[in-house]
């Protein structure tokens, strides 16, 4: 039987090359090469209420629509703000700008950098999901939206550094390492904050190719600082010590 598989899915893979995808990205393998990649790392979680300044945390907008953050995203990100007082917030990735509105009222400006729309029609994506970017975030007075791609956008251009940056770009190992090694230079200062999105595959499970990226692309001495995040799909680091 395992030979009989073996011999229809490599007749398979002959007639269409891109199903090789699917097995180099299933999530055994990624674990594997991460764990050859780190095998001496312990990977830390914290928790959303060692955040919490009161009791009350209010997540709008929320789109309930499928491919969405988590509430516990926008709320990991509004704590953040609000507790270690960011001003200037860049994120990498807008579509509705659900996370963009969250953070608004809680920083003084919000810069949210997306492929801007002809770029998204170019690559054959869906009319009304490119119509669906920036409908939570376009009226949003302290939102400044910005296009290109952010592997050849000059960030320069901004005149900015920041106190808190959000990477919710393209997921892949490469993209991932490729936007982390470049939003370091953004950073205000060496309290400055960096969250990954899709750093888990659900609330409990780590997504390995996200985590591959984040590690290769900073520096080792700073690995200890690096936590994935109780009940949410996120990993921060957090140059500062995490007091409950």
């Amino acid at each position: 039987n395992k030979l009989t598989k073996l011999i229809k899915a490599i007749r398979l893979i002959l007639q269409k090359p891109y199903l090789l995808n699917k097995v180099l990205k299933d999530e055994s393998v990624l674990k594997l090469d991460f764990l050859k990649a780190y095998p001496y790392l312990q990977m830390k979680q914290i928790r959303l209420v060692d955040f919490m300044e009161g009791n009350e945390v209010k997540i709008t907008p929320y789109a309930f629509l499928s491919g969405s953050s988590l509430a516990t995203d926008f709320a990991l990100l509004q704590l953040l703000c609000r507790r270690f007082q960011v001003k200037d917030y860049l994120e990498i990735g807008t579509w509705r700008g659900e996370s963009a509105a969250n953070v608004a009222a809680y920083v003084e400006s919000v810069y949210s950098f997306n492929l801007g729309d002809e770029q998204l029609l170019a690559l054959g994506l869906d009319k009304n999901y490119v119509q669906s970017h920036r409908y939570f975030s376009k009226n949003c007075s302290n939102i400044h939206h910005v296009f290109g791609d952010s592997q050849s956008f000059d960030f320069n251009q901004l005149n900015k550094k920041f106190d808190l940056i959000f990477i919710d770009g393209d997921h892949s190992t490469t993209a991932v390492q490729r936007d982390t090694k470049k939003m370091l230079s953004y950073l205000k200062n060496d309290q400055s904050i960096i969250v990954w999105h899709d750093a888990k595959l659900d609330t409990e499970y780590p997504r390995y190719e996200v985590l591959k990226g984040i590690y290769d692309a900073m520096p080792v001495e700073l690995h200890e600082h690096i936590y994935l995040v109780e009940n949410s799909l996120c990993a921060v680091y957090l140059p500062m010590e995490v007091i409950s």
